[in-house]
Formats: C-alpha cells, structure tokens, sequence
C-alpha cells in the first residue's frame, strides 16, 4: 500500500515560511516541521515492515528450495524404483507402459469415433500377416 506523505521533497525544497518581523513565523515552521517528523515515522515504520517481509521472504525461499532439493531426490528415487516394473515375474520396461497408454487412447478414439467396440477387435497376432 503506497504511502501517503504531506510532503514531497521536491515540496519541501520549495515551502515559503510566512514572514513575521525580523524573521520568519516560528508557529508555520514548527507546524510545518510536524508534519515533517509525521512523514517521516511513516517512513521508517515502512522501511522497518519491508525490512521484516524482506527477511520473512528469504527465510521462505531457503525453506522453498531445500524443500525442492528434497523433492528432486524424491523424484529422482522414485524414477529409479519405476525404471523396472514387475509383472508375473517378468521386467515390464517403462517404454511399454507409456505404449500401452498410448494403444489405451487409441482405443478411445477409435470407441468414440467409429464407434466401433476395441473389445470385440480380434486381437490374435500372426506375424505372417504383416
């Protein structure tokens, strides 16, 4: 949220004191000079909560990226446990597993487009055919 300030420097370059006298009105520079401090304190109130969200900030990102560091031996160890997959005893290559989702939406395509059944494709193979 900006902050809102009675004085801009560029305004306090600029501010003409009322004349009384000799000199100048003290009652205008001391009110003035109020508004000042004022403007001031709101200052260094937002330089102190930016100070502290900075370091709550960076607190979070160290927390983020040992949390992601974690998760990357995660994956990583669960990439080497998914290489294989046993199925009755044999290795099932995760290459056949990303075809056999592939033939899957294949089939749906097929089911939803043809409208034809992939269950009642005859599905016995002989090589000689090809």
């Amino acid at each position: 949220m900006p902050i809102k300030l009675k004085y801009s420097s560029e305004t306090l370059l600029n501010k003409k004191f009322k004349e009384k006298g000799v000199g100048y009105d003290s009652f205008d520079v001391d009110s003035t000079f109020d508004e000042v401090i004022t403007d001031y304190k709101k200052i260094e109130n937002n330089v102190l909560l930016t100070k502290e969200e900075f370091e709550s900030l960076k607190k979070e990102i160290a927390e983020l990226r040992k949390s992601n560091i974690d998760l990357k031996i995660q994956v990583d160890n669960e990439k080497g446990k998914m290489k294989y997959i046993k199925k009755d005893g044999k290795d099932i290559h995760i290459d056949n597993l990303v075809l056999l989702k592939r033939i899957g939406k294949l089939e749906q395509i097929i089911h939803d487009k043809l409208h034809i059944d992939p269950d009642e494709i005859n599905t016995n193979f002989d090589p000689d055919d090809c």
